[in-house]
């Protein structure tokens, strides 16, 4: 893997000296969201207003060679850092793209549907454990061209190659931080999406890390995931079933984490204004344990975290008015603890 990064770095730096550019085009785009949240039960935050911003400084052109690029910074959070950053050249092979806590593929979300955002990750009191993914780090992407393989079917590889290396990094700088294997700590994720007949998205991915665990604490993390979403007039369907486990050195020697998730939900748009859905969200927290001196059997603790989640949203033009309902049962992978939010928003997209 560490070769075809090494050759995907070549062709882009390749594309880039052999061919000049012309004067490019900047846009800016983004939007902002006012919420008004609500929590209760158990381990609630109280009442919270906040107003969340998203800035995207984009600017695009053509090579003399018909290659396209694209850099884009962005803005957003609570922070004003430029911590999302790309430069993608489009070329007839496919793309290559650099980019900084940018280019997800992880699939989680496949099914898609919510009428403000997808389940859990519009909204939640709670932390679900999903998957890798290398948009957490800096990476080297491949994306194959769009309409070369039948049914929609489109491959993106990406490759992070110090997972030690989460923050922008100024061209020529070193990462500070020492990783404690001396080869690093890379992840790879690879994903394919495909569209076989209209109305209907599939999308899946797999990540596995090297060496994230030591040399001689076990197995590398992996993740995994696969689903879909079908859309037929004004009703929108999605599920979305995977797996993840970290690296067991990450861990006891003794003891095993790992995660099973099924996610689905319902959208009715009611009219182009109008829209409704439903979500749930399960993950499974299974943790086995070695067997024990004078036992005759290892043991195993599950714990299920189940969120349901409905949406009102209301569109005129470029505002978008909302309210999320959550309940979310077995919260933080903590048996018994119940936790509520409400969440009234108003967004605006320019």
């Amino acid at each position: 893997m560490k070769n075809i990064a090494k050759l995907l770095v070549g062709i882009l730096f390749s594309a880039l000296v052999m061919a000049p550019s012309y004067a490019g085009e900047m846009s800016v785009t983004g939007g902002a969201t006012a919420t008004y949240t609500t929590n209760g039960d158990d381990a609630s935050t109280g009442k919270n207003l906040g107003i969340s911003n998203e800035l995207d400084f984009t600017a695009s052109g053509e090579l003399d060679n018909g290659y396209t690029w694209k850099y884009q910074v962005q803005l957003d959070g609570t922070s004003t850092a430029n911590d999302d950053t790309r430069l993608e050249i489009g070329t007839d092979m496919g793309t290559i793209g650099l980019y900084v806590s940018e280019g997800g593929l992880s699939k989680e979300l496949a099914h898609g549907v919510g009428a403000l955002g997808t389940g859990f990750d519009y909204a939640s009191p709670s932390t679900f454990v999903t998957s890798y993914d290398v948009d957490g780090y800096s990476n080297v992407q491949y994306h194959t061209p769009a309409d070369m393989l039948p049914f929609g079917l489109n491959l993106k590889v990406g490759f992070a190659p110090d997972m030690n290396d989460s923050t922008l990094l100024s061209a020529k700088e070193s990462n500070t931080t020492i990783s404690s294997q001396a080869e690093g700590r890379s992840l790879t994720t690879a994903q394919v999406t495909a569209a076989p007949i209209d109305g209907l998205s599939i999308g899946g991915s797999i990540s596995e890390t090297d060496s994230e665990g030591g040399d001689a604490n076990g197995d590398d993390g992996i993740s995994a995931n696969v689903g879909a979403k079908y859309t037929i007039g004004q009703v929108s369907v999605g599920y979305t079933e995977g797996g993840y486990q970290a690296a067991t050195g990450l861990t006891a020697d003794d003891e095993t984490v790992y995660y099973e998730n099924k996610f689905y939900g319902i959208q009715f748009d009611v009219n182009e204004a109008l829209s409704v859905s439903y979500n749930m969200d399960e993950s499974e927290k299974n943790t086995r344990s070695a067997v024990a001196v004078g036992a005759s059997a290892g043991t195993k603790a599950i714990v299920t975290m189940e969120q349901e989640t409905l949406q009102i949203a209301y569109t005129m033009g470029g505002a978008t008015v909302g309210i999320a309902d959550i309940e979310v049962d077995n919260a933080d992978y903590t048996q018994g603890k119940k936790e509520t939010q409400t969440v009234i928003s108003l967004g605006i997209s320019f």
